[in-house]
């Protein structure tokens, strides 16, 4: 049985390779967090849509982890 990866490939090659996400990757690495925090949800909330702030939390969180270290 294989463990299930904790941190995105996406995060790991933006770090690695020390460049910025594509647009793409900042979507996948989103959706990973939404998921996450949609299983943390109470059932009857699983189907209520994400507020726009939400959203922009989650999109903010990918990209602070897909870019790492701010200052390099």
């Amino acid at each position: 049985m294989t463990q299930p990866n904790l941190i995105a490939p996406e995060v790991i090659a933006c770090i690695a390779e020390g460049r910025d996400p594509s647009l793409a990757e900042l979507n996948r690495v989103a959706e990973t967090i939404w998921a996450d925090l949609k299983a943390a949800r109470p059932a009857f909330a699983w189907d209520k849509p994400q507020s726009d702030s939400e959203r922009l939390l989650i999109l903010r969180a990918a990209h602070a982890a897909l870019i790492g270290d701010p200052a390099r």
